[in-house]
Order: C-alpha cells, then structure tokens, then sequence
C-alpha cells in the first residue's frame, strides 16, 4: 500500500504522551505497537488505532493503516 506523505499520524505511548508524528505512516504504526496495550494512533486528535482493542499493529502494519485510512474516510467530515 502506498502511503501519502501529505499528512501526519502520531503515535501516542498508553498513558497519552505523544512519542512522534510521523509522515511515514508505517513508522507511526511501527512506533505505537512498541508501546503495547493501551498506546493509539490519532489523527486531529482522533483515535484511529487502539492496541490491544483493535488488535495488535505488529501483526500486520498494513492492515493497522489500512483500518486507519478506513478510518479517515469514516470520519472525514470532522477533519474539514
């Protein structure tokens, strides 16, 4: 999957601190599951990705982005 490199998704660690913005958002992916259960993957400020809820995001990094461009496209009247 090819990514876009026009906006930022930030990982944050399970008690909301954010740990980095990234362009590359497999890197984000990456870097939340690191942090294990709890840690997220937001947008705007809205949570795409809850580890451990959602799933676990080193299982499949594609399918962990793919479920939060899924979740972009649901949500993308908030993000105008």
């Amino acid at each position: 999957m090819k990514t876009s490199k026009k906006f930022r998704l930030d990982a944050y660690d399970p008690s909301g601190n954010l740990i980095a913005s990234c362009s590359d958002h497999y890197a984000s992916a990456l870097l939340m599951s690191l942090n294990g259960e709890g840690s997220t993957i937001r947008y705007k400020g809205v949570i795409l990705w809850l580890e451990g809820t959602d799933g676990e995001g080193a299982e499949s990094y594609d399918g962990t982005i793919s479920k939060c461009y899924d979740r972009i496209n649901q949500y993308a009247k908030r993000f105008v």
